[in-house]
């Protein structure tokens, strides 16, 4: 049986009504693949497949302490040319490189991946990730989207607990808008749960680490309308309780399955709406699928309090 999610435990969130799997993959075509590293280190390799490429898309930054490679050619032109691949920090190069030779091209077809990263160094040495991690990522594409401490947030911490993967979808009108994050990011003391307060001692700590908001849509919207939509999946973070701190990288990414003629700046109010409750919700998502593990120093994560902490 599979685990409650947030709205399960605790009700919707937002206005607009989720999709079927109220996922990510709920855009048509679009698949996630995860993989822990072979090493046995807690960390991981996530990736997000659009149903074609290139695919239209745009970038955005609320605060830019981290990664994301091919930024520069997504807000020149407009397109992303591989996968969306997410990492820890020191694997960046590795992935970059596996993406590369994933893609079949070079050396005269010269390709940038995108790669985001988040800092799990606190969990994991990401270091000990390899090409053939990346490889059973990409072997694990699908529509069925694991949460919490999987794949590249096998070792990331949200809000002082543990972390990782959260996803959600919203439907508009004939179209879907979904988002997946890779939640490493938070101050435990900001945290707003809706009207739900939590039973115990709350973690304590800054906010560093960093988000990296991968939003996709199956509406035909343009690379600008594109960035202003990942800002939005991004805004979600804020309304979870992130105020961006000085030391969290909070990067986001939106790409659409359709390349046709796109709606009027001024019909893309829903769609903004979505991607907002979106990312809100795979916050959430993370948080209650995320289980603890013990930090590089013998200390044990505590874990988020589901039913029983909820009131």
């Amino acid at each position: 049986m599979a685990e409650p999610r947030w709205r399960e435990i605790a009700g919707p969130v937002g206005r607009l009504a989720p999709g079927p799997r109220n996922s990510i993959t709920d855009v048509p075509g679009v698949r996630v693949g995860h993989a822990q590293a072979a090493s046995g280190e807690r960390t991981g390799v996530t990736v997000v497949a659009p149903p074609s490429l290139p695919a239209p898309a745009g970038a955005a930054t609320i605060n830019g302490m981290g990664e994301l490679t091919g930024k520069l050619e997504i807000e020149e032109r407009g397109t992303i040319e591989t996968p969306v691949y997410l990492c820890g920090t020191h694997a960046v190069g590795t992935v970059f490189h596996a993406a590369v030779m994933a893609s079949g091209r070079g050396p005269d077809d010269v390709v940038i991946p995108v790669v985001g990263e988040c800092d799990d160094g606190e969990m994991a040495d990401s270091r000990t990730v390899v090409d053939r991690d990346v490889a059973r990522a990409l072997e694990g594409l699908g529509s069925e989207v694991p949460e919490g401490s999987v794949g590249a947030g096998t070792g990331m911490t949200c809000f002082g607990f543990p972390g990782g993967i959260g996803t959600a979808s919203r439907v508009v009108g004939d179209h879907h808008v979904g988002v997946l994050l890779l939640c490493n990011f938070g101050d435990p003391r900001y945290l707003d749960l809706l009207e739900h307060g939590l039973e115990g001692a709350v973690p304590r700590g800054p906010d560093r680490g960093s988000c990296i908001a991968v939003c996709a849509t199956d509406a035909p919207l343009s690379p600008l309308a594109l960035r202003r939509l990942a800002t939005r999946s991004l805004l979600g973070l804020a309304r979870a309780g992130s105020y961006a701190g000085d030391g969290s990288g909070e990067i986001g990414l939106a790409f659409s399955a359709s390349s046709a003629g796109g709606p009027a700046d001024a019909e893309l109010d829903s769609y903004f709406a979505a991607a907002y409750e979106a990312a809100r919700e795979s916050v959430y998502n993370c948080l209650v699928a995320a289980r603890p593990a013990r930090r590089r120093d013998g200390t044990m994560q505590e874990g988020f309090p589901t039913r029983a902490g909820l009131h």
